[in-house]
This record gives structure tokens, sequence and C-alpha cells, in this order.
């Protein structure tokens, strides 16, 4: 089964013509603005954040296991979800257009993606944690959206001969993170001889259909939603297996009403003292790996209409605090605490926006200028040399970030969008 992509109904002629003089970042057409700079920064190669002392650090994205607190929320205190006023039904994704090249696509949008790509192909690295797993992910959607060989190339020589996850097949949560990626590079050539790219993390997720933990127990942190689920459904899709669906979502609706939050619409990063603001990056991580799951979450699925609803809303949500530079802030509940722009968030809400407008579940009047907005907000902090700043280093709630700061999750997340900006037309 192939990833299957909704491009917008209308000729491909007039969808390419319309792209050649649609901006792709800012209302001039320039594609970012170049003055970022600064060091490349790593954004930090352990993924376990600051040391701290006597537990003052929050935990950093990358869980720490551990006991599991007591719950504050069940099952049924899921936030109602809502229908959005002005939304229209979900229409339905299965829909192919131009599947195997970029025709249709604006070519401005995928010009920045690939400066952005190239840059951080420079220092990308073998690991297969979460940091990086992230940005492998973006660049299968670049690939996707440029069909350019040397991105799949990039790919198969990041997973090498006989690759597997960190942590072989005990891997959980965030080392799970990198399997969603080589699973998308099968799902683009799936051959007996390219089955290499499913085996190398099978068995982790097999680990789990065969003996289910507790979704608040095993994602116990909001990142594990864009870490893991993805990972599930694109391996029920390779296999033709449905189990993979079903223990996917049985974790997944857990975990969700455990973290999630009635009042704001949006998803606390966990309960061991993150649970007081809402973080820009961690919602991130859920409105994009809810969307990620719905690419590849079959039609009759029964909780294919709840994975539309997390969608709606958290865009409903987070079109209230997005700032007048197309960014959000890092503390969503207070953007005053760390006034700086952030992108590693702001990538993966305008990803997850404009893959709903793509997708029919957003009003297109609405949120398409929202996702616009995002993306021209993006590029502005892209340098010359396609270095992305601002992004927040790894961490476990809001913090600061600077021109000079980025890492491969940051990377990752602005490829992503731009795989579904460069779908949007007027």
């Amino acid at each position: 089964m192939r990833k299957l992509t909704l491009v917008p109904a209308r000729s491909s002629i007039v969808a390419l013509l319309l792209a050649l003089v649609i901006p792709a970042c800012g209302s001039n057409g320039s594609p970012g603005q170049n003055g970022t700079g600064g060091s490349s920064g790593t954004g930090g190669a352990s993924g376990t954040g600051g040391t701290g002392t006597g537990g003052a650090q929050p935990p950093a994205d990358a869980g720490t296991g551990g006991a599991v607190p007591e719950p504050d929320a069940s099952p049924a205190d899921v936030p109602a979800m809502v229908d959005v006023p002005g939304t229209k039904p979900d229409a339905s994704p299965d829909v192919v257009s131009n599947p195997d090249g970029p025709v249709g696509l604006n070519p401005m949008v995928l010009q920045m993606m690939r400066r952005v790509a190239d840059w951080q192909l420079q220092s990308a690295g073998g690991q297969k944690d979460w940091i990086h797993g992230a940005f492998w992910a973006g660049l299968m959607a670049t690939y996707n959206a440029t069909k350019d060989e040397k991105y799949m190339t990039a790919m198969k020589n990041w997973a090498g001969a006989g690759w597997g996850l960190d942590g072989g097949s005990g891997a959980r949560g965030d080392s799970q993170c990198a399997a969603q990626s080589m699973f998308d590079a099968y799902l683009a050539d799936p051959t007996p001889a390219n089955m290499v790219r499913l085996m190398g993390a099978k068995p982790s997720f097999d680990g789990l259909v065969a003996n289910t933990p507790s979704g608040r127990g095993e994602w116990w942190w909001e990142d594990a939603l864009f870490m893991v689920p993805p990972g599930f459904v694109r391996l029920g899709a390779a296999t033709g297996n449905k189990q993979y669906f079903a223990t996917m979502n049985t974790l997944y609706w857990d975990s969700y009403g455990f973290l999630s939050d009635r009042a704001s619409g949006l998803v606390w990063r966990d309960h061991r003292g993150n649970d007081r603001v809402m973080w820009a990056r961690g919602n991130g991580w859920v409105i994009a790996g809810a969307a990620r799951v719905l690419d590849y979450l079959p039609m009759d699925d029964p909780k294919r209409p709840d994975f539309i609803n997390v969608i709606k809303t958290m865009a409903a949500a987070l079109a209230k605090v997005q700032n007048a530079d197309g960014l959000w802030r890092s503390n969503l509940s207070n953007p005053g605490q760390f006034p700086n722009p952030e992108t590693s968030g702001t990538g993966f809400f305008t990803f997850g926006i404009a893959w709903g407008v793509n997708h029919g579940i957003l009003d297109k009047a609405t949120y398409q200028p929202i996702a616009q907005k995002g993306w021209d907000g993006l590029c502005s902090h892209v340098a010359a040399n396609g270095q992305l700043g601002y992004v927040q280093a790894v961490g476990g709630g809001p913090g600061p970030a600077s021109a000079g700061s980025s890492a491969p999750y940051g990377t990752g997340a602005f490829l992503l969008a731009g795989s579904e900006v460069a779908k949007l037309v007027p």
C-alpha cells in the first residue's frame, strides 16, 4: 500500500502555473530572509536534556521511564472533540493526483525544502534516535514531494546494511521514532528486496502487540504520540495485519485521555511536573503525529473520526495563539515568558494545519492563511546556507532559542511543513 496524497482537484497545468506566481515565503516571493547565521548547533547529541539536581530539571523530549504517576484523567475523560465552526466533514484523503512527481506542487516551496534538507544532510550522522528520526521523517516527505533519488539514497545510507533500532527488539518510545522513516521508504517501493526496511524495526512493534501495556504507562509523555503511532500504522499498511492498528489505538487513546486538557483543547507534556503550561513543541508532536497516523489509518477504522477531531480541536486552539509574525512561542500559555520565535513547534503546527486543509478536514478560508503565515515565518529564519534557526534545544517544556540554534528535529518539522504547504493553492 502506498501513501496516498491529496492534491486539490484542478488541472495540474493550472496548478503549476499558479505555483509559479504564488510566493513560497513572504509576500515578495523571496525564498526567505538570510541573516540568521550563527553556529550550526545540534540540539544535544544524547537527547537526555540537562542533568539537573534533585529532580529540578524537567524531563527532556526523550522519555526517561520510571514509575508511572497516579492518573488524574481516565479514558472516559478524553476532552469532548469539537466540530469547529466553519469546518467541513472529512474528505477522503485517498484521492491521488500526480503521485510520481512534483507537478502541481509549489516549486518555490520545494526549492526551500531542498536548501534546508541539503544543509542538514551535511551533518546528519547515523544515529537512530528520536532527534534524527524526526529529521528523516521530514527527509522522506522531501523525497515524496521531489522524487529526487539523492534523498532516497541518503535514507539507504543512513539505515546501512542490516539496520536496526537503537535498543534492538526491545526498543520502546523515542527509540522507535526512526522506524517510521524506514517504513515510509519501504512503502515508496514495496518490493521483496526492500523488506529489510521493515524488518529492522518490526520486532520492537511486535513486542507491544504481543504484550500490550497501558497507554498512560507506555506513552506517558506527549512526544511519544509522534514517535511511535505513525510507525504502527505504516507497519499495518505494509503487512496488511490489522493488529498493528488495533494495538496503536489501544495505547494511543489511553495516553491521549491521560494527557489531554479539556479546557484548552491542547495536551500536557506529562504529569511529572510538566502539567502547568502548554509547550509548543510538545503539542507539535501531537498534531503532527495525528496527521501522520491518518496518512495510513484505514478509512473504516473506528477511531479515524477521533483522530480527525484531534486535528480540528488542536487547530482551533492553536489559531488563537499564533503570533503576528506567523510563529508560535515556546510557551503557548504565556508567550511572553520566552518572546523569541520558536521554529520546531511552528514547523509541526504548520504541517498539521496544512495537512488538515489539504485533506478537507479544516476549512480552507480559515486555516490556509494560518498555515501560509506559519510557513512564511519559518522561511524568514532560514539562513542563506540552509540552516533553520530558532529551534529550541532538547527539553521537557518551554525554553529559549536563538537565531543560531538548530537541531535535526527542527529541520524535520520544517520539511514536513513544506511537504504540505507545497500543495496549497488559492
